[in-house]
């Protein structure tokens, strides 16, 4: 196998793959996602209500939320802050994500946390991989206790398209018949080295609310599909298997920068086959390379 890549990296010059060779042109720079900040917020009941996400915005993808709640007396005790997103589509479907209910208080002051998962709309493809104005309205609903009595308020804010390819997501119907989400979580910047890979999984209830899928292994190829990389892969890729935090942890070895493909098959708790398919070893140049049914797109 060893021989394999270095047949590889010789045949290409040892060379990254290029801008003007990718699909996605001139938009190699990205940047991590810095700290919380207010995307919105609400004034009601003499109550201020901040909703807070990275650099101020909601992403497609996994989001840190962060609610502050502040009220004329610093007396008071707020309790039980719940968060629900919701969205209807242009046919009225309603649609759900994975999304923290309940947040959790933090212990230095009046601010709640948890996540949620945006997608995006159908249309959206790493391919744009910049920040194009694609925008979609959501509903954002937050229920709280101050002193023991209930207020609820809602809004709408607008959740954007990626920014960042790296914090990619996919969403889709396993082989079992149910929903499930596949967002990114690290790297936010990749570096040409063995990389620690971390995702959420989360499959949709019958309730049509998302749980963390619990148990099950994401065995991981990744490929390099361009044309002229031959859709090599790469070695010492580790699948991700599930940490105690409840997220997925595993290792991905970019030997290059440029575009990659994160080719999975994802397996349940009895090693079932949920979603995706084995990608062949042979190497193309001329060809863009095969996928995965189940795969993200990155770029670096």
């Amino acid at each position: 196998m060893k021989k394999i890549y270095i047949l590889i990296l010789i045949a290409i010059g040892l060379s990254s793959c290029t801008v003007e060779k990718t699909p996605f042109g001139n938009r190699l720079h990205f940047t991590s996602r810095g700290e919380q900040r207010e995307v919105g917020y609400f004034k009601e009941n003499k109550h201020l209500i901040s909703i807070e996400a990275p650099d101020g915005e909601f992403l497609r993808g996994y989001n840190k939320i962060s609610v502050k709640i502040s009220t004329p007396n610093d007396q008071d005790v707020i309790t039980d802050v719940t968060f629900r997103p919701s969205y209807t589509d242009k046919e009225g479907r309603k649609i759900t994500i994975p999304y923290s209910y309940n947040l959790i208080k933090s212990r230095k002051d009046n601010s709640f946390h948890g996540f949620a998962v945006f997608n995006t709309p159908k249309k959206y493809s790493v391919l744009n991989a910049i920040h194009t104005g694609i925008k979609t309205p959501w509903n954002i609903e937050i229920t709280y206790k101050v002193n023991g009595t209930a207020y609820s308020i809602q809004n709408t804010l607008n959740v954007w398209d990626t920014r960042n390819p790296n914090l990619n997501m996919t969403e889709f119907q396993g082989r079992d018949g149910k929903k499930y989400m596949i967002a990114l979580t690290a790297p936010e910047i990749p570096k040409v080295a063995l990389n620690d890979l971390s995702a959420g999984i989360w499959v949709q209830q019958p309730d049509s609310t998302y749980a963390v899928a619990n148990h099950y292994l994401l065995e991981l190829d990744p490929r390099m599909p361009g044309e002229d990389m031959g859709n090599h892969s790469s070695p010492d890729n580790q699948n991700l298997t599930q940490g105690a935090d409840g997220f997925y942890h595993g290792k991905v070895n970019y030997t290059m920068t440029g575009y990659w493909t994160l080719n999975f098959i994802l397996k349940d708790a009895q090693n079932r086959v949920i979603k995706g398919t084995e990608v062949p070893n042979k190497v193309k140049i001329g060809e863009f390379g095969e996928q995965s049914e189940l795969h993200i797109d990155i770029l670096f």
